[in-house]
């Protein structure tokens, strides 16, 4: 998982000032538990059980008369429905918790029996749950079907003010401001998302298996890795046929020179970027994959920022030597909650650089970074 959460005041107080930033903020947090993929499998369900419940629920308010029979078979279709936005790369998990988060708001509306208190509680929920959830509140509208051009109006206007008092277009606040990243081809193929797992996992017979004639230059790379971590060919051979992307924003290879071996190079997407990444850090190609994790990090459709890149970028600091922006990007690490027993056993390295003998990997790019030219940071 690219995005970074930050258990900090400054980083809540980020999301809270935006319409949607709370949903957003709940996505954020769950989403750094993805970095399992029997956790996240766990989280899905978790979610797709409450978005079922609540739905359920909901019919059984506004269709008292409806039998069991008929009000499971729809209850199930919200859940569906979620689950068709979560499976898509491009769509992050702030309208699935925007969803949930409504259909909790309007069963408690929906549970007043009053009818003028349901309205009075109904106009003053549309605007909160508005910049809690952002545009998903719309569908707070028909709690009050009498009174729908009523509510209908004061969520358009909340929606027509909200875009004036943030720093984004009134097209983009209709959309949902964290609702939709980008296209998948700039986030990158699905064969390239699967490798990028595997690489980052080190799982080299899985990557050999499951990628017989891969498409992604990026992806062909990690496959040769991968024939070269196996033992089934050397390093010169690897080194000859392996393709690097170096600028997602370069539509033609190029041609470097690395060790006195040439290779073409050539990017695609924010996936291959990680890709790229993670195979450079493997030959201790220092300054490529420092490069390659600033640009996708840079890279990432919301702005946020990617531990994972921030993890790289910090084990490349120390090798190379800038130990105060190491300390930055530490600082940084210690707020998450899966690196924060990592950044334990770096702070040793950055004040007493000595220890990095005790690191066979890091040792080994930190005298190949000193004994080759850099090309990328000149």
């Amino acid at each position: 998982m690219s995005q970074l959460f930050l258990w900090t005041c400054d980083y809540l107080t980020e999301r809270l000032v935006i319409p949607g930033g709370a949903a957003r903020y709940l996505g954020e947090c769950i989403a750094q538990f993805f970095l399992n993929p029997t956790n996240s499998a766990l989280v899905y369900a978790i979610l797709f059980v409450v978005a079922q419940q609540l739905s359920s629920r909901l019919l059984r308010q506004f269709f008292p008369t409806i039998k069991n029979k008929v009000r499971f078979p729809l209850s199930l279709l919200p859940p569906i429905l979620l689950w068709y936005m979560t499976m898509l790369p491009h769509i992050p998990l702030t309208p699935t918790m925007a969803a949930i988060l409504v259909m909790m708001a309007g069963s408690a509306v929906m549970s007043i029996q009053a009818k003028r208190i349901r309205l009075i509680v109904l106009c003053l929920m549309i605007p909160v749950m508005y910049w809690l959830t952002g545009p998903m509140a719309a569908l707070l509208v028909l709690c009050a079907i009498r009174w729908i051009p009523l509510t209908a109006t004061l969520f358009v206007v909340c929606l027509m003010g909200s875009s004036y008092v943030t720093p984004y277009p009134l097209a983009q606040v209709v959309k949902g401001i964290d609702y939709d990243w980008t296209c998948v081809k700039e986030m990158g193929t699905y064969e390239e998302m699967e490798c990028d797992m595997l690489i980052r996992q080190q799982e080299w017979n899985q990557v050999l298996r499951k990628f017989q004639s891969p498409v992604s230059p990026a992806v062909r790379s990690a496959v040769i890795l991968a024939s070269y971590q196996a033992g089934l060919i050397k390093y010169q051979e690897l080194m000859s046929r392996i393709v690097i992307p170096v600028s997602m924003y370069d539509s033609e290879p190029s041609v470097f020179c690395l060790d006195d071996l040439h290779f073409n190079v050539y990017f695609g997407s924010l996936s291959s970027a990680f890709i790229v990444s993670e195979l450079a850090s493997q030959l201790s190609w220092t300054a490529i994959s420092q490069r390659a994790a600033f640009e996708a990090m840079e890279y990432i459709p919301n702005y946020n920022k990617s531990g994972r890149a921030l993890k790289n970028l910090t084990e490349i600091c120390i090798i190379t030597g800038q130990y105060a922006l190491a300390k930055k990007y530490l600082s940084i690490l210690d707020e998450t909650t899966f690196y924060r027993r990592w950044v334990c056993k770096m702070r040793p390295l950055v004040d007493n650089p000595k220890l990095i003998e005790q690191y066979p990997f890091m040792k080994k790019s930190h005298e190949q970074y000193l004994k080759t030219k850099d090309y990328f940071f000149i």
